[in-house]
């Protein structure tokens, strides 16, 4: 399914179950023969003479393959750094598919039951070595197309699946500047919260320089206060390590800055890829309405949404409709488009909206490329003001086995809004005392005559932490932890919640 230029670029399995060669490792076999030109290639012999070499590993038909061949990458690369540049790197294309011909290396061509489709001319504008050979999979350790190794003079190699479009890695993989340089391989997700948010992500390091490091200092900033931490972690060359700072409980929008002080004593040189950053947001709703905004991909039809109170009342549903610009209901009317949603918030109670984004397909929301909008959603107040971007995982949330698992992600907005009295005619008036409170609330009110009423509290999160207790004037909350809480009147016209602070 999903065949379209994704941001997120995915690959083409080929039936192995062999894993890559995995990052830090050495190249166990040679790759030589000649290319599609006739012209001899010997890597190990490149590599003795002190190049950087290069693989991608590619098939004919593998719609990703060819979006990466197209975006000129490693044109660019062996333009700068192959023999009509500064001749430190040589760069190698391998067609690993046996049962594509030679020709479709040339032109695009129909694929059969038997023999896979071509995309187009492969060989157009290249001028590095393309191999047409599935003979070194085995040694190159070829599950899924595409497949790109940097491999050092020293046969160490290093697989740059997810950093091919990183240029910082690509520099640092090819051309090392530093004994010891350590940086972040992966990135810091940004979060929504309600009450409370656990920070417990654990960004992993990667060796980029030609050197073994032996341990590192790192510094994690929540609201511009650090803490530091050192870690004693053996990282060879390309390889990859954890850095985990434990949980942190944040109770407030946060900012959160990761970076690497030290390397075996030694102060890090400062750069991009060095230093990690994410927003916790804790997104307020005040008023009784807000507006939605989401934005769909190129698959609505899989898509669906729903927003939720605390009590699990349903605020809002929404489904969209699958085109027909392919058999898995691509396109039409519904397809990367940004659509509005005003939503009434009537509840008196509500201290916590989530939004649910689903996915029947699993792949989230990833069918989309830079001519189109992000998908994601975002809140606005009922001014027009806006108190939730879109973030990276209202996108990026796939499930272990698309195509056979739905994934789903959820959008969480704090809240605080209570009626005031003149919208709930049947509190005449309402006060609670002492607040804050110790042990015992006292409940001053007034019922309209013969009406029934009983009380209860509940947490920020909506929970109920007491009993239920019919037409009395006081609680006792002496066994209740510190922290704010909702005292909750309820008749048969609905519920009114007044907020309280426990001491």
């Amino acid at each position: 399914m999903k065949h379209f230029l994704l941001l997120i670029l995915f690959v083409c399995s080929i039936g192995s179950l062999q894993s890559q060669i995995v990052s830090g490792t050495k190249l166990s076999g040679n790759i030589a023969g000649t290319d599609i030109n006739g012209k001899a290639v010997d890597i190990f012999a490149d590599l003795s003479a002190g190049k950087t070499v290069i693989l991608d590993v590619f098939a004919t038909w593998c719609g990703p393959c060819w979006s990466y061949h197209n975006s000129g990458y490693l044109k660019e690369i062996n333009k700068i750094l192959g023999p009509g540049g500064t001749d430190q790197v040589r760069v190698y294309g391998i067609e690993g598919d046996s049962r594509t011909p030679k020709s479709h290396l040339y032109q695009a061509v129909a694929g059969s039951s038997t023999v896979p489709s071509s995309l187009g001319d492969w060989t157009e504008g290249i001028t590095y070595s393309i191999i047409d050979s599935d003979s070194f999979n085995d040694i190159l350790k070829i599950a899924f197309f595409p497949t790109l190794y940097v491999i050092r003079p020293d046969k160490t190699v290093m697989e740059m699946g997810d950093f091919r479009y990183n240029d910082a890695i690509w520099e640092k993989a090819l051309i090392p500047t530093a004994q010891k340089d350590l940086v972040f391989g992966t990135s810091l997700e940004d979060k929504t919260f309600c009450a409370t948010a656990i920070y417990n992500q654990k960004p992993k390091v990667i060796n980029m320089g030609t050197t073994a490091i032996s341990n590192l200092d790192a510094e994690l900033k929540l609201n511009g206060v650090p803490t530091l931490a050192s870690f004693t972690k053996a990282i060879g060359i390309f390889e990859e390590a954890e850095i985990s700072f434990g949980n942190k409980t944040l109770t407030d929008a946060t900012e959160v800055e990761v970076e690497i002080t030290n390397v075996d004593g030694v102060p890090d040189a400062s750069d991009d890829i060095s230093t990690l950053t994410a927003s916790y947001i804790k997104p307020k709703v005040e008023e009784k309405s807000i507006t939605v905004k989401f934005t769909t991909d190129f698959y609505p039809g899989e898509t669906n949404w729903n927003l939720k109170d605390n009590k699990n009342r349903v605020l809002k549903t929404v489904a969209y409709q699958p085109g027909n610009a392919d058999a898995d209901g691509g396109g039409g009317a519904d397809a990367n488009k940004e659509f509005s949603y005003d939503i009434a918030i009537s509840n008196i109670d509500i201290n916590c909206l989530t939004l649910t984004i689903n996915d029947t397909y699993g792949d989230g929301l990833t069918a989309f490329n830079g001519t189109h909008p992000i998908p994601g959603v975002e809140f606005y107040t009922s001014s027009g003001t806006l108190f939730k971007p879109k973030l990276v995982n209202e996108y990026n949330f796939v499930s272990a086995s698309p195509g056979s698992t739905p994934s789903s992600v959820k959008v969480f907005s704090a809240a605080s809004i209570v009626s005031s009295l003149e919208d709930e005619d049947f509190v005449e008036n309402l006060n609670v005392y002492p607040n804050p409170v110790a042990d015992i609330l006292n409940i001053d009110m007034s019922i309209k005559a013969g009406t029934e009423y009983e009380v209860f509290i509940t947490d920020i999160m909506g929970s109920n932490v007491s009993k239920v207790a019919k037409n009395t004037n006081f609680l006792d909350v002496s066994s209740l932890s510190g922290g704010m809480y909702f005292l909750n009147v309820r008749t048969k016209k609905g519920v009114f919640a007044h907020k309280f602070t426990k001491i």
